[in-house]
């Protein structure tokens, strides 16, 4: 996962001397965790946590520069000198030129937090809305990182209490900022690719197994395959599928029985441009619809799960 932070100590108004902790555990914890830092290169706070992730590599033996990845606008230098450094491409970092071109460390970035900061910590932040990428705003030493973390949550609230559930995470009390550390980087792996699958298929007790192969298979790779008659939720049911799809990192339908509910499901997903793995029983007549869409066609449960577990591999491999 790469991850971008951004924000300033001086706008940090609660806890100062935290704040500064809980940054440099935030760098040691991206890293240690295998993931990439990405920094603007400009500010107090840029310089340590770069510093805070330089240290922790260098003393596990590790290379700062494939880990922790800055760049710094052309009108100003750089304000350290950890890991890969690189002069960005754009003459600063504005959003007001005929062409919007994305600052180098948020193209790349999958993730992005805040920390601190005020009125240039929400231009970054506009930047990575305009990039469609998840946002973490971190609430507890305030400045633009609290009301990012306000709005987010607002935001999530009217989309689904389940995802403003998860992202009140970032508010939660920590005495030990590398515990806190730890539950943001952990929530931004959850927003970069979520855990939940949701899985269409027809629901006549026949094509249980294929479901059962279906969690079977997720399992193995850290994922939670859910279907929506085995959920006893009491929630309205169209609102729940609708929600399920929406925030599920990937779907899985078999077309071996296709139903309404199948055409419904599957439908919606594509509508909202969710990746879908398809899969069948050999031999299915494929409707017009999806006739030629890639499909994993299977003739046993183990066959099903050996090609499943080939694909989902490869789609959790590209995440990463």
């Amino acid at each position: 996962m790469r991850v971008f932070v951004s924000g300033s100590f001086r706008s940090a108004t609660r806890e100062p001397e935290l704040c500064r902790k809980f940054v440099e555990a935030l760098g040691r914890e991206i890293v240690k965790q295998g993931h990439v830092l990405l920094n603007g290169c400009r500010s107090e706070l840029d310089a340590t946590i770069a510093g805070a992730a330089h240290n922790w590599l260098k003393e596990n033996r590790r290379n700062p520069k494939k880990q922790i990845i800055s760049y710094y606008p052309r009108d100003q230098g750089a304000a350290h000198n950890f890991g890969w450094i690189g002069q960005s491409a754009l003459p600063d970092w504005e959003m007001k030129h005929a062409e919007l071109r994305f600052p180098e460390q948020i193209e790349k970035a999958q993730v992005a937090i805040f920390v601190g900061g005020s009125e240039g910590t929400f231009g970054a932040r506009n930047w990575v809305y305009w990039a469609r990428k998840p946002v973490m705003g971190v609430p507890r030493f305030g400045g633009s990182g609290e009301t990012i973390y306000q709005q987010e949550l607002a935001r999530r609230n009217q989309k689904s209490p389940l995802a403003a559930a998860e992202y009140e995470r970032l508010n939660a009390v920590k005495s030990r900022m590398p515990w806190y550390a730890k539950d943001i980087v952990d929530l931004g792996e959850l927003l970069v690719t979520p855990r939940a699958v949701f899985s269409v298929s027809s629901f006549k007790p026949e094509y249980d197994p294929v479901y059962t192969s279906f969690r079977r298979v997720g399992k193995k790779y850290g994922f939670n395959v859910i279907r929506t008659d085995k959920d006893h939720s009491s929630e309205r049911i169209l609102p729940r599928i609708e929600n399920e799809i929406r925030h599920a990192a990937f779907v899985i339908a078999d077309l071996s029985d296709v139903s309404r509910n199948v055409y419904y499901e599957v439908g919606f997903a594509m509508g909202l441009q969710k990746e879908i793995i398809f899969t069948a029983k050999k031999g299915t007549d494929l409707p017009f619809d999806v006739v030629d869409v890639p499909v994993l066609w299977w003739t046993t449960q183990a066959d099903l799960e050996a090609k499943l577990s080939t694909r989902i591999r490869a789609t959790k491999k590209a995440r990463e």
